[in-house]
């Protein structure tokens, strides 16, 4: 199973608004195969950083669940919304270590 750290960097005082849109968005990423485990915002740390934790099949997923995603009429018409909200974005993939994949 791969999972897949998003930290986006959104602009001053809009977590609420990245919020809204996003929910909006996950349930679309979820029908199409993606799986969220968590969303974050910094509390302590440098103020208006979010983090999303997401499963997916594998790294092919990544690009082939949002050009899926993008024919979605929904989709297609909040994604565009966070191109004013996000300053940066980084993924990192990463697979599961063998002591935590035991414990499902």
């Amino acid at each position: 199973m791969a999972f897949m750290l998003v930290r986006l960097e959104v602009a001053y005082g809009r977590v609420d608004e990245f919020s809204e849109i996003m929910s909006h968005l996950v349930p679309i990423l979820e029908k199409k195969g993606w799986r969220l485990h968590g969303a974050f915002v910094n509390r302590i740390g440098r103020l208006n950083r979010c983090y999303d934790l997401w499963e997916m099949p594998d790294a092919n997923a990544v690009q082939s669940v949002l050009e899926v995603a993008a024919q979605e009429p929904e989709f297609a018409e909040w994604s565009p919304k966070l191109n004013d909200i996000l300053l940066e974005e980084e993924l990192e993939l990463m697979n599961e270590l063998p002591y935590y994949a035991e414990r499902r």
